[in-house]
């Protein structure tokens, strides 16, 4: 009976240390996950100018940076913008604004962020950040951060001329 009892008690332990963890390995798998579904939902509002959907891709408390290179001059320090979601958001409602045209407008022979976006679909993950997969776009990419339970947009990065 004893030895019943210790394998009994054994078990027990054993599933409430299983218990205690699993949570652990199955949020760091829904982290990494998470990361490409925000992604391809960013992707999809941008494809679909859902201006709901790209605003969810950022924070509403913490600004992102807009990285610009310059084509001519690469190797020079990119110039850095923070951007704000109510800067965004307010750009989006009014329906004009150099935001709003990055991410609704169709240049005919201008090639936008919403362009660079779609060319690259769910691009090349490397850690937390996405990138083309090839070099056509010069310098693009976009990183993301989590914070809380999602994944916000940190910077998006891009060649101007």
């Amino acid at each position: 009976m004893r030895c019943h009892n210790r394998k009994f008690i054994g078990m027990v332990v054993l599933l409430m240390a299983l218990a205690l963890c699993l949570p652990q390995f199955v949020q760091g798998a829904e982290v990494d996950g998470g990361l490409d579904r925000a992604m391809q939902a960013f992707v999809n509002a941008i494809n679909n100018k859902n201006a709901t959907g790209i605003l969810a891709a950022f924070s509403i408390t913490t600004p992102w940076q807009y990285v610009m290179y310059d084509v001519t001059d690469q190797a020079n320090p990119p110039s850095r913008t923070p951007m704000t979601y109510t800067q965004m958001q307010q750009q989006f409602r009014a329906k004009k604004g150099f935001l709003y045209g990055d991410f609704f407008n169709d240049f005919e022979g201008t090639q936008m962020l919403r362009d660079n976006i779609i060319y690259m679909g769910k691009g090349i993950k490397k850690g937390t950040t996405f990138t083309p997969g090839d070099m056509t776009l010069g310098r693009f990419y976009i990183t993301w951060r989590q914070e809380g339970n999602r994944w916000v947009i940190a910077e998006i990065g891009q060649t101007a001329s």
